[in-house]
C-alpha cells in the first residue's frame, strides 16, 4: 500500500483520506549571499543599528576626553599665567633666588603625590580591583591637572576613565577616589587644627573650619560607614558585595592615614624649601611647623572652595600666617611661588609617566 494513502472501510464503500500537506520553507540564497557579503546576519534585523549605536558611543567617548583635555589644559595654562603675573607686580628679582631649594621643593612635591597615589592604589585593591601599578601611577599623575578646571569633579572623571577596564570596574574606581581625597583631607585637617591650636593665638575661623573638617571627613572615611554608604549607593553590587567591601577595614585605612601624615610633612617641607630659596629670607628650622600648618590648612580650604586649584582662596589663608613671621611681601611671594612649584611638579610628572605609559602599563 501506497504510505502517502490511507484506504479506510466503511461499509461497503471505501474513503479515501488525503494526507495534510506540509508546507516546507527554503531559504533564499539571493538573501544569504547579500547577507555574507555585507557582513550583517540575515536573522539579525538589529545588528546594523547596535553596530550603529557602538560607534555612536565612541565617537560620543572621543569627543568627551577631547573637550576634558581641552579644560584641562586651559585651566592649567591660565593658574600659570595668573601666577607669574602676581609675581611680577611684586617686583620679584628672579635673578637673586636659590634655585636649587625649589628644584628641591619640586621633588619633594613628586613624593607627596607618589605616597598618594600608593594609598589609593591600595583602596583599589580594597575594593577587590585589580589594577596594574603603572596604570594606576600614570592616572593619578595626571588626574592631578583636573583639579584646576572647576568643580574638582574632573579628577575623578580624569582618574576613573583612565583606571577601569577588564580588571577594574567604574564605580568601585570612582569611589575609591574619594576615599584617597577624604583621607587626605581628614588628615591635613587634623595636622593642621593640632599645630594652629598649640603654636598660634587667635585664627578662631582657621580653627573652627579645620576641627568641623576632620570631623566630616574622617567621619566618611571610617571603615564601617563608608562601606555602608558603598552599599547604599551600589559601589559594588551583586552577592559578594560584602565581601568585596570588607578589604576596606582598619587596617587599610590606617596605611592610608601613615602614608597621607608622611605626605603632609613632604608638603611642608616644600613649602619650607621654598622659603630657603627666596633672596633674604632668613629662615630656621624651627619654621618648618608654620609652613606645615599653612600648607595644611590652605590646601583644605582651597578645596573645600571648589575653585580651579584653590585659586585665591590658598592664598588668602596662607599670607596671613607667613605673614606674621616673614612679612607681608615674603608671604605673598611665597604664596604664589608654592603654587607655581606645585604646578611644574604635576606637569612635568605627568609629561613623563604619559611618555613612558607603554613601558609604565606592562608595570604588573
Amino acid at each position: 500500500m501506497n504510505p502517502e494513502v490511507a484506504f479506510i472501510r466503511d461499509g461497503n464503500s471505501l474513503l479515501l483520506e488525503q494526507p495534510k500537506t506540509e508546507i516546507i520553507k527554503v531559504p533564499n540564497q539571493t538573501d544569504d549571499t547579500l547577507a555574507k557579503t555585507s557582513g550583517v546576519s540575515s536573522a539579525d534585523p538589529k545588528s546594523g543599528g547596535s553596530e550603529g549605536n557602538r560607534w555612536g558611543k565612541a565617537k560620543l567617548v572621543r569627543f568627551f576626553r577631547i573637550v576634558m583635555m581641552i579644560s584641562v589644559v586651559l585651566a592649567v595654562v591660565y593658574t600659570a599665567i595668573t601666577s607669574f603675573q602676581q609675581l611680577r607686580q611684586e617686583g620679584f628679582d628672579f635673578s637673586a633666588v636659590k634655585y636649587g631649594w625649589w628644584i628641591g621643593a619640586v621633588g619633594v612635591y613628586v613624593g607627596t603625590m607618589f605616597l598618594s597615589c600608593c594609598f589609593w592604589f591600595r583602596v583599589l585593591i580594597a575594593l577587590g580591583q585589580k589594577p596594574k601599578f603603572g596604570a594606576a601611577l600614570m592616572a593619578f599623575f595626571a588626574s592631578q591637572l583636573g583639579k584646576y578646571v572647576p568643580g574638582k569633579a574632573m579628577v575623578v572623571v580624569i582618574r576613573t576613565d583612565m583606571i577601569r577596564g577588564d580588571e577594574v570596574s567604574t564605580a568601585p574606581a570612582a569611589a575609591s577616589v574619594f576615599v584617597e581625597t577624604l583621607t587626605w583631607i581628614f588628615v591635613g585637617s587634623v595636622i593642621g587644627s593640632l599645630l594652629l591650636v598649640l603654636q598660634f593665638e587667635g585664627q578662631t575661623l582657621l580653627k573652627t573650619i579645620g576641627v568641623l573638617l576632620a570631623i566630616i571627613a574622617g567621619t566618611l572615611t571610617w571603615p564601617p560607614i563608608f562601606r555602608w554608604i558603598a552599599l547604599k549607593l551600589g559601589v559594588v553590587k551583586g552577592r559578594k558585595a560584602k565581601k568585596l567591601l570588607s578589604g576596606l577595614n582598619l587596617q587599610t585605612m590606617s596605611f592610608g592615614w601613615l602614608l597621607m601624615t608622611m605626605g603632609w610633612c613632604l608638603n611642608g617641607l616644600s613649602l619650607w624649601m621654598v622659603l630657603k630659596g627666596l633672596p633674604g629670607t632668613a629662615v630656621a628650622i624651627s619654621d618648618y611647623s608654620l609652613a606645615m600648618v599653612c600648607v595644611s590648612l590652605a590646601t583644605v580650604a582651597g578645596f573645600v572652595s571648589l575653585l580651579p586649584g584653590g585659586l585665591g582662596v590658598r592664598e588668602l589663608v596662607m599670607i596671613p600666617l607667613l605673614g606674621s613671621q616673614f612679612g607681608a611681601v615674603t608671604a605673598i611671594v611665597a604664596a604664589i611661588v608654592i603654587r607655581v612649584i606645585w604646578l611644574t611638579a604635576e606637569l612635568a610628572t605627568s609629561g613623563i609617566i604619559y611618555g613612558c605609559r607603554q613601558a609604565i602599563g606592562k608595570v604588573p
